[in-house]
């Protein structure tokens, strides 16, 4: 299993399509699987009460939550410009929807290789419904839930047919420090839910999503930005081009180093099998057409004859040629 990678642009691109296919250039052919944006009507999303988390007012310059998203957002035809550059550049374009309109239109125009659920919308029935009635794998984002809505939301969406759900651990905290990443907990969802797992992360740096590779995480999302020092909510939060590509190449070398799950001896291991391991070698001097004794038999290097755990299949059996002392025996010896 290959850990797969998704480079979140979200709302880095401070509602300019021109940046956000500015970014998608820059991280073309780079080895990311996806690249992945976000959408919303604001109108549909925030009610008169929605107010700003402390990380956005540090971030940004409005003081209302919707005006915020208003000027972060692409427009439907933005996404779909998006999705055709994404195309021509062999990158698979992905989003996460907030609202239900805007995750139809992405659904019916964008050809989705999965739904992210993002964090916030684990509980939104509308949306929920929508996903569980298609046929398409689900990510499923827990930053912001307890054990009993991540298990409320997988019951719910399973409710009418098995799904390819992957539960996505995550730390909502912007940017997320490395003591509260707990990426145990990673692995205690999988056990739990007997599910696939994949690892959103907040933090700075790379160390959290390497281990999260490690540890085999099926999806690892990172958010990207072109300048840490842009002005916008999830910046700071956010990795720049070039550390997101040296991350890029290190899980890569880590899904190299992971492998599969068959054992297989290489070339130089066999070559090493042989000079390390130990065969049957004769204690004295036998003659063709004598039985073979325990007593006629040592275990010595090199490991190119009778194993010493065959040696019982041998005992009795008659040598058909002369073999002196202290020399491997082969099963052709027989």
């Amino acid at each position: 299993m290959k850990t797969k990678i998704i480079a979140e642009i979200g709302p880095n691109h401070n509602g300019s399509l021109d940046i956000a296919l500015e970014i998608i250039s820059k991280l073309k052919n780079k080895g990311i699987d996806f690249i992945k944006f976000q959408i919303a009507n604001p109108n549909h999303v925030y009610s008169k009460d929605a107010f700003l988390a402390q990380y956005q007012k540090k971030n940004i310059k409005e003081t209302s939550i919707k005006e915020m998203s208003k000027k972060l957002q692409l427009s439907q035809n933005s996404h779909k410009k998006l999705f055709d550059f994404c195309k021509k550049n062999k990158i698979r374009y992905t989003c996460s929807a907030f609202d239900t309109n805007s995750l139809k239109y992405i659904y019916q125009n964008c050809n989705l290789p999965f739904f992210k659920i993002p964090s916030g919308e684990i509980l939104s029935l509308d949306i929920l419904d929508f996903i569980k009635s298609k046929n398409l794998p689900i990510l499923l984002s827990t930053g912001t839930s307890d054990l009993k809505e991540i298990e409320f939301s997988l019951n719910y969406l399973q409710s009418n047919g098995k799904k390819d759900i992957t539960i996505m651990h995550c730390v909502s905290s912007y940017p997320a420090k490395l003591a509260e990443i707990n990426m145990n907990f990673m692995t205690y969802l999988k056990n739990k839910f007997n599910t696939k797992v994949g690892y959103s992360d907040h933090s700075k740096g790379k160390h959290a999503c390497l281990l999260a590779a490690s540890m085999g995480a099926e999806y690892i999302e990172k958010h990207v930005t072109l300048d840490n020092k842009m002005i916008g909510p999830d910046h700071k939060a956010s990795m720049e081009i070039d550390e997101f590509i040296d991350l890029v190449k290190d899980i890569k070398l880590i899904n190299k180093v992971k492998g599969n799950f068959k054992k297989k001896l290489s070339i130089e291991t066999n070559n090493i099998k042989k000079v390390a391991m130990k065969s049957c070698v004769t204690r004295r001097d036998l003659k063709k057409n004598q039985l073979l004794k325990k007593s006629d038999v040592c275990f010595k290097r090199p490991g190119t004859g009778i194993p010493p755990n065959q040696l019982e299949i041998y005992i009795g059996k008659r040598l058909n040629k002369n073999i002196y002392k202290d020399r491997v025996l082969k099963k052709e010896d027989f």
